[in-house]
């Protein structure tokens, strides 16, 4: 095994401790219920968050008879807001979602699908198209970043466990290995010469262009890219995408309700429009994801699995 241990309609409330947004809007004929906890992992901003969930937090609401509070989380309130049981549903990448599993018995529901590549994805290595940089051998001694040592999953570990599959050990080999929350800043930090290389999940790239961030794909370059069939090119293996899952405590006849709505959705429904999914499966196997913890000794590494 590898062993590694890294470095330390209306809208729903919006409120997260680490992103000062909040928000008391809720549906106005449900404003008796009790609110039904939802947190979101923010890979770039709480206003991205809010701007891609709402619709279907507000589809959630209509099923389950029940106000939506949306919570924008971070890497490290995603495990504050779990262990506080501040949270129902948690929805966040699936390294994440594995490691508070492991840790706080959480149960996967469903996994997100996407258009093209279902409910799989992988990270991309990327440098400046004009770099020098052409192969692993070539990335020792230059700068890089990524989202999150621990818990970040295609902005960042599943390259680190290819990188070290492949003998080159990000944490001795890099100049500067740094952490930098938003994958767009990582993107743009490579193209201005800030860094040398940067970690990203397979689709990012299409979604900046998509939002004017960058002109085109060959702004940039895969290093040790895969064209195995799957429908973007990537460096790592592929893995199971973002899972829904329920805390333990939540009432499981809300959780029923909850997989039950989330899987009828169709992936014309407009509640998925600003997602960029298609829709939701049964939560898929994660047992890849277990390994790769316990390999490399990531958060929750030394748990037994349930």
């Amino acid at each position: 095994m590898l062993l590694w241990t890294g470095c330390s309609g209306s809208t729903p409330a919006l409120n997260d401790t680490d992103i000062e947004i909040d928000s008391t809007v809720k549906h106005s004929t449900l404003l008796k219920e009790e609110p039904v906890n939802v947190g979101v992992l923010s890979i770039d901003s709480a206003v991205s968050v809010s701007e891609q969930y709402t619709p279907l937090m507000n589809y959630l609401s209509s099923e389950i008879k029940h106000p939506i509070n949306l919570m924008v989380l971070s890497q490290e309130s995603q495990f504050k807001k779990t262990e506080e049981g501040a949270l129902d549903f948690i929805i966040n990448n699936p390294l994440a979602a594995v490691q508070i599993q492991r840790l706080y018995q959480t149960e996967f529901l469903v996994t997100h699908t996407r258009p093209k590549t279902g409910s799989n994805f992988s990270g991309l290595i990327i440098v400046d198209s004009d770099s020098a940089i052409n192969n692993i051998e070539d990335l020792k001694g230059k700068r890089a970043a990524c989202v999150s040592f621990q818990t970040a999953a295609a902005g960042c570990t599943f390259q680190i466990y290819h990188l070290l599959q492949n003998g080159f050990d990000p944490h001795r080999d890099f100049s500067q290995f740094i952490e930098n929350k938003s994958q767009d800043n990582i993107v743009l930090a490579v193209l201005n010469g800030a860094i040398d290389v940067g970690f990203v999940r397979t689709g990012h790239l299409e979604k900046m262009i998509d939002r004017g961030l960058l002109s085109r794909l060959d702004e940039v370059r895969i290093i040790d890219a895969v064209n195995d069939g799957f429908s973007y090119s990537h460096s790592t293996d592929v893995y199971p995408e973002w899972p829904v899952a329920a805390l333990p405590d939540t009432d499981p006849e809300l959780v029923k309700q909850v997989k039950s709505a989330l899987i009828k959705l169709t992936p014309e429904h407009p509640a998925l429009a600003t997602l960029e999914v298609d829709g939701f499966v049964p939560a898929v196997d994660y047992g890849q994801l277990h390994e790769l913890i316990k390999n490399l000794k990531l958060k929750s590494w030394n748990v037994d699995d349930k």
